[in-house]
């Protein structure tokens, strides 16, 4: 099993970097073919994914579906829109951290227009880092409020 792990990486990043070291761009019956293999494994409930609750077999069944319509006739990822390399991204993120339950480190990235800008960005983050800023926003806000009732500031 621990041989899906890097070609699922390294699938996850060339969609993310939209080609290859070798300026190759990503072929998607690679993806397809390790999703296939998975796939097969979840659905016979064996290996690693014996002990996973059911309810996460089927979200990781249904992603897989998602994200195989979404890679249907591409021949690579040079046939996808950026949006769409990003969902693909996301996607096979979300499923390795699944297979490895490793939540925190799953990478997110979003599109994003900067504040004064017209140009979009793709930013990525991973789910703890996601988590530790709206924290950190929500401790200012509760500053804030504090601050704003009169109470003394320390501006800790």
């Amino acid at each position: 099993m621990r041989s899906f792990l890097l070609p699922l990486c390294a699938a996850a990043l060339s969609f993310s970097m939209l080609a290859s070291a070798d300026n190759k761009p990503l072929q998607v019956s690679e993806v397809l073919a390790q999703q296939q293999s998975i796939r097969a494994e979840v659905q016979a409930g064996k290996g690693r994914y014996k002990a996973m609750p059911s309810s996460k077999r089927e979200e990781l069944l249904a992603r897989q579906t998602k994200l195989m319509q979404l890679l249907d006739g591409k021949q690579t990822s040079s046939d996808l829109t950026e949006a769409q390399r990003v969902e693909a991204f996301n996607t096979l993120e979300w499923i390795e951290a699944a297979i490895n339950r490793a939540e925190d480190e799953r990478t997110i990235c979003e599109r994003e227009q900067p504040t004064g800008s017209h140009r979009t960005v793709t930013r990525c983050r991973t789910v703890a880092q996601i988590r530790e800023e709206r924290e950190a926003a929500e401790k200012a806000v509760d500053r804030r409020a504090v601050c704003s009732q009169g109470d003394m500031c320390t501006g800790k």
